[in-house]
C-alpha cells in the first residue's frame, strides 16, 4: 500500500510540476533561449548559440509531453528513462551553477519564478527522489487508457505546446511576468515601496599598515585606540559603509539611456508625459531589416500627429548609425544596456508605446500596429 502511493504521489508531483515548468518556459521560449546562451558560453559551446531557440522550444515540448505522460502512465520505459536522463542532465547544469555562482537564475520557471542556485540545485535533487521511485517501478506503472488513445494525447501533447510556443515566440509572451509588462509604471518599478525593507549597513574604519601597505576595515569598537604602537603604524584612509543584510531591491534597477552627447538621458525619455513610442533592438545586427519598412511607416505616420518615437539599441554607433540612414529612420537612436533590452521585450526589433513612463502597448515586429489603429485605441481618448 505504502509502495503504490510512494509511486502515485511521484507521478502526480513530477508530471503537475514538468507541465507547470514546460508551460511557463514555452509561454516565454525566447527568454528561455537567452539562458541557454548563458550555459553554452560558460561551457565554451558557442558554436550551440544559433540553435538555442529552436532547443529551448524543444525543451519545453518534452517536459510538457513527459508530464502528461507520466501522469497518464503511458509508454513508460520511455517515458522513465526520459525522465532520469533529464533530470541528471538538468541536475549537473544547476549544481555547478551553485557551487561556481556562474549562473544567477536557471530559468527553469521563467520570470514567473527566479530561484537562487542553491535553490534550483536542492529542488532537482527532490525532483530526482521522486522520478528514481517512478524509474524503479516503472514496469508496475499500467497505462490509464488503450494504446490508441494513449498515441492520441502523446500527439496532443506535443502539438498544442508547440503550436504555443510557437505563436508566443512570433508574437510576444501569451502571460507576461516581466517588470516591463503593460500597465506598469516603470518609475514605480524602479523605486522601492514604502514598507520595503532596506539594507542593513554598518560602518567601517579602513587602516592602511604602513610596513606591509595593507588595508583592513574596523568597526568602531575594533579599533585599538588604546595601543599606541599600533595606532603609530597604521594610518587612516576612508570611511567604508558594508552591507550586513540585504534589503529589498526596486523590480528595475539597471535601466539606463545615454546618447552620443549625453552619459544620462534617463529622466529625458521616461518622464516625457505625452505619448511616445519606443523601438526596441538590443541588436540591429541581429535584427529583422525588413521590419524597419512598417516601423518607419509607423514612426512618420506618429511624428506627423505629434507622437515622437526613440529608439534604443546597445549596437555601437559606427554600426547603428549608417543601419538608421539605410532604413531611412529619421527618429533619434539612444542607447541602453543590451541585457535590459533583451528583457523589456521579447522581439528584435519590438515596438512599445509609453504614456508618461507607463506602458501602455507592445508589439512584436510581426504584428506592427498602424497608426490608426493606436490612435482609435489610445490617441482619440
Amino acid at each position: 500500500m505504502m509502495r503504490k502511493t510512494a509511486i502515485t504521489f511521484s507521478r502526480i508531483f513530477v508530471g503537475c510540476l514538468f507541465i507547470f515548468s514546460g508551460f511557463i518556459k514555452a509561454n516565454d521560449p525566447l527568454g528561455f533561449s537567452y539562458k541557454l546562451d548563458e550555459y553554452f558560453e560558460i561551457f565554451h559551446m558557442p558554436f550551440l548559440i544559433p540553435l538555442t531557440v529552436y532547443m529551448a522550444m524543444g525543451i519545453c515540448v518534452l517536459e510538457i509531453a513527459l508530464g502528461v505522460m507520466v501522469l497518464l502512465g503511458e509508454f513508460m520505459e520511455f517515458t522513465a528513462w526520459s525522465l532520469i536522463l533529464l533530470i541528471v542532465f538538468f541536475t549537473f547544469l544547476t549544481g555547478y551553477s551553485a557551487i561556481t555562482g556562474a549562473v544567477s537564475d536557471c530559468g527553469c520557471f521563467g520570470d514567473f519564478l527566479h530561484l537562487t542556485p542553491w535553490t534550483s540545485f536542492t529542488k532537482d535533487i527532490v525532483l530526482l527522489v521522486f522520478i528514481l521511485v517512478i524509474f524503479i517501478y516503472r514496469k508496475r506503472i499500467s497505462p490509464i487508457f488503450s494504446l490508441k488513445w494513449s498515441w492520441f494525447h502523446v500527439s496532443m501533447a506535443v502539438l498544442i505546446p508547440t503550436l504555443f510556443t510557437v505563436i508566443c515566440y512570433n508574437y510576444l509572451p501569451v502571460i507576461d511576468f516581466r517588470a516591463y509588462k503593460i500597465g506598469n509604471n516603470l518609475r514605480e518599478q524602479m523605486t522601492l515601496a514604502p514598507g520595503a525593507k532596506r539594507d542593513s549597513m554598518v560602518l567601517k574604519l579602513v587602516y592602511k599598515d604602513k610596513t606591509t601597505n595593507e588595508e583592513k576595515g574596523y568597526l568602531m569598537n575594533e579599533l585599538p585606540y588604546t595601543d599606541s604602537v599600533w595606532m603609530a603604524n597604521h594610518e587612516f584612509v576612508k570611511q567604508d559603509k558594508q552591507i550586513i543584510v540585504e534589503g529589498d531591491k526596486p523590480k528595475i534597477t539597471d535601466f539606463k539611456v545615454w546618447s552620443e552627447e549625453s552619459p544620462d538621458i534617463t529622466a529625458e525619455i521616461l518622464d516625457d508625459p505625452t505619448y511616445h513610442l519606443w523601438i526596441i533592438s538590443y541588436d540591429l545586427t541581429k535584427a529583422d531589416k525588413g521590419a524597419f519598412d512598417k516601423i518607419v511607416k509607423l514612426a512618420n505616420d506618429c511624428d506627423a500627429h505629434g507622437v515622437k518615437t526613440i529608439a534604443l539599441t546597445s549596437t555601437d554607433y559606427e554600426f547603428t548609425d549608417p543601419f538608421r540612414h539605410e532604413v531611412n529612420a529619421a527618429f533619434p537612436f539612444y542607447y541602453c544596456d543590451g541585457v535590459v533590452l533583451k528583457t523589456m521585450i521579447r522581439s528584435n526589433p519590438g515596438i512599445m508605446l509609453m504614456k508618461g513612463s507607463t506602458v501602455m502597448g507592445m508589439w512584436h515586429y510581426h504584428s506592427t500596429p498602424s497608426f490608426e489603429s493606436l490612435n482609435k485605441k489610445f490617441f482619440s481618448k
